[in-house]
């Protein structure tokens, strides 16, 4: 079967920027900026930077059918996502988030939405199949359902037909019961926090062989300007972080893990891999917005390059 396209699954948001002097204190008071709103989300992100690849992308999200529902999804078009798998429900609010900029970070809000029940069809599933990779976050399929059928049943399927599952677990924002999603997932992201909620307490090399024990083939681990660890049962790859001017930190995470897989595409040397996920993180950090770090793979490979990290010839094919 030539899998030729990949399902992004969750989250696309209207971005709400403010710059705050200092983060304050309970009950006190602070004049902010307002700065310009962007088109966000954290899996949209993911989507739009796969995209810009040149990798084919279908978006599946549950939005009320309101005026920002309508530019956040014109928005997708405009890049060349298909968006025929945006559903709607009327009684769901707009999706925002709010974006803190203060002390050369970001403090993300995300307001949810409350979904508890996402119904997709039987045909959804099939088109999830043929796919070569879903990505998505534990967050976002645990509401899941196709008739009798629940989140896991649905993974499970997918999985059992060849499509990769990936997610992002990011901060990690896990209930009870998650555990079982761990049991059918093929390559996994944490930033340092989330691995740390995660592993709550145990040893890292411990966490890492747990999952890798489980069945996941890859366990990818973002330490920010630090860099990442890359870790399969055969190899451990450590890739140093890249210094740059930071102006906005929204997205990287997103910017690194979709780019990671398409250049997983392309090649089956991890350091690679890596490096080229890890660069276009770091280059995204340097641009305002969360979609910084859309680019073509030559910006990638050209901003490589200029910081002594590979030659040209090692990414031809990316």
């Amino acid at each position: 079967m030539d899998r030729n396209y990949s399902f992004f699954v969750g989250d696309i948001a209207l971005d709400e920027y403010y710059r705050a002097p200092y983060w304050p204190n309970i009950r006190e008071k602070v004049l902010v900026e307002t700065l310009e709103k962007h088109v966000g989300g954290m899996i949209a992100n993911a989507a739009s930077v796969y995209n810009a690849y040149n990798e084919s992308v279908y978006f599946l999200s549950l939005l009320n059918s309101g005026n920002i529902t309508q530019m956040l999804c014109e928005d997708l078009r405009k890049r060349g996502i298909d968006t025929r798998y945006i559903l709607t429900d009327d009684t769901l609010p707009d999706a925002k988030n709010i974006i803190i900029l203060t002390e050369d970070d970001h403090t993300l809000f995300i307001p949810t939405l409350g979904i508890k029940h996402f119904e997709i069809t039987p045909e959804i599933i099939e088109d999830m199949c043929k796919a070569k990779y879903v990505y998505s976050s534990i967050v976002e399929v645990r509401p899941l359902r196709c008739g009798e059928m629940d989140a896991m049943d649905i993974i499970k399927k997918i999985r059992a037909s060849g499509a990769k599952i990936v997610y992002d677990l990011d901060v990690a924002h896990l209930e009870p019961g998650d555990e079982r999603f761990f049991e059918e997932m093929d390559i996994v992201f944490f930033n340092k926090n989330g691995f740390d909620v995660y592993r709550n307490g145990a040893p890292y090399e411990q966490a890492v062989a747990q999952l890798l024990n489980k069945g996941t083939e890859m366990v990818v681990v973002t330490f920010a300007e630090e860099g990442c660890k890359v870790h399969t049962k055969d190899q451990l790859i450590e890739v140093p972080g890249i210094s740059v001017e930071v102006v906005d930190v929204t997205g990287a995470g997103d910017t690194f893990c979709s780019s990671f897989i398409h250049a997983l595409n392309q090649s089956e040397d991890l350091r690679l891999v890596a490096n080229f996920a890890n660069a276009a993180a770091a280059r995204a950090v340097t641009i305002m917005g969360p979609r910084g770090g859309v680019a073509s793979s030559e910006t990638i490979i050209s901003f490589l390059i200029e910081k002594g990290i590979g030659t040209e010839e090692e990414y031809i094919g990316f």
